[in-house]
């Protein structure tokens, strides 16, 4: 496939990641696959943007998934119909209501877990598809613009997962697989 060509279907996939991912959570209920495939394809998107012109493929990918994004969600505030009950004045479990506990302890972890861990694996993956990306021929230059677009990205994939995900089994397996699998792949690199 030639650049223009590579770079044209990264972003028709990007602008269809956004799409995809609009429609899944306009569902009643929540559906994984649909989530995993929205996030999948958008990754698809930048893998072939950084095939075909490196960082810069990288960056009209991102630009145009922007776009989408910002497109689909004018027409939706747009066209959202007026609300027909006053909206809650719960926020969102973040304060107890009357004599509920506060459970500080167990909000303090899930922060705990959501933010400062959630990033330690997010550079961990970082920095293991920095090696990856050097070990299959891309630029150093280019390796280090995926290091830096993959850390924030997988750092809120991860951050949502987690604040999705009520048990806490799952929260820390969502983090130790890849944090474990990234971590060896480093120390494998150190030590060549």
């Amino acid at each position: 496939m030639t650049g223009n060509a590579l770079i044209l279907t990264a972003a028709a996939a990007a602008a269809a990641s956004v799409g995809l991912l609009r429609y899944a959570w306009s569902l009643a209920r929540r559906s994984m696959a649909l989530n995993a495939l929205g996030w999948g394809l958008l990754l698809l998107a930048l893998v072939l943007g950084a095939m075909s012109d490196g960082a810069w493929g990288m960056a009209v990918v991102s630009a145009v998934a922007t776009a989408v994004a910002m497109a689909v969600l004018t027409h939706a505030a747009i066209t959202a119909p007026p609300a027909r009950v006053a909206a809650s004045n719960r926020r969102a479990n973040m304060l107890p209501e009357g004599k509920e506990p506060k459970r500080i302890g167990e909000r303090f972890l899930t922060f705990l877990i959501a933010v400062p861990l959630a990033f330690i694996v997010s550079v961990l993956i970082g920095m293991a598809s920095r090696i990856a990306a050097a070990g299959a021929g891309l630029h150093e230059a280019d390796s280090n613009a995926l290091m830096l677009l993959i850390v924030p990205l997988v750092w809120t994939l991860l951050a949502t997962v987690l604040l999705v995900w009520p048990a806490r089994r799952m929260q820390f397996a969502v983090l130790l697989l890849p944090g474990l699998a990234c971590a060896g792949l480093l120390a494998v690199s150190i030590v060549r």
